[in-house]
C-alpha cells in the first residue's frame, strides 16, 4: 500500500511489509501519483474531527471549482472523464468505526458541515483518473502512525 500523509504522521519504523509512506505538503501531480504502483491510502489531520477519533471517507463534495485534471488530458495516464461514482475503497473495518464525506472548498448558497479536506479530494480524483484503487481516512489529534495502521492490520488488499 503507497500511504500517502497530508498531516504531519511520523510512522518511524512500523510500516508493514509492502508499505511505502509520502509525507505530503500539497497534492501530488498526476505524473507523482503515476509512480505509486499500489493501492493508495490517504490520510489527514483535521481539527474538525474529535480527539482520538478515526473516520473512514466514503464519498466527497468538491465544491471548489477546482479539478486537478484541468487542462489537456494526458491520455497515457487516463481518460479524460473518470467514473467518480465510487471513489474511495471502503474497508471492511469501517464496520467498527464511522464513516463520513469530506469536501473541498464551500459555497455560501449551499453551505455543508461535511470536513474540509481538499487535498484528499484532489488526491482521489487524479487516482480514479488512473484506476487506482483509494482508500481515505481523516482522523483527530492523538492519533499515530500505528493507530492507522492497527486497523488496516488483516485487511485483505486484493
Amino acid at each position: 500500500m503507497d500511504w500517502i500523509d497530508f498531516s504531519e504522521l511520523e510512522p518511524g519504523d512500523i510500516l508493514p511489509p509492502g508499505w511505502t509512506f509520502t509525507p505530503a505538503h500539497d497534492v501530488l501531480s498526476d505524473v507523482e501519483i503515476a509512480k505509486k504502483k499500489d493501492i493508495l491510502l490517504f490520510t489527514m489531520r483535521s481539527d474538525a474531527i474529535p480527539a482520538k477519533t478515526i473516520y473512514c471517507v466514503r464519498d466527497h463534495i468538491n465544491l471548489s471549482g477546482i479539478n486537478p485534471l484541468r487542462g489537456k488530458n494526458r491520455d497515457a495516464l487516463g481518460v479524460r472523464f473518470p467514473d467518480m461514482s465510487h471513489p474511495y475503497r471502503i474497508p471492511s473495518f469501517c464496520g467498527r468505526i464511522k464513516d463520513i464525506i469530506i469536501r473541498a472548498g464551500q459555497h455560501p448558497e449551499h453551505p455543508t458541515d461535511a470536513v474540509e479536506a481538499a487535498p484528499i479530494v484532489y488526491q482521489s480524483i487524479i487516482a480514479n483518473h488512473q484506476k487506482k484503487p483509494a482508500y481515505a481516512l481523516i482522523y483527530g489529534n492523538k492519533i499515530g502512525a500505528q493507530d492507522i495502521v492497527t486497523l488496516f492490520q488483516g485487511e485483505s488488499h486484493a
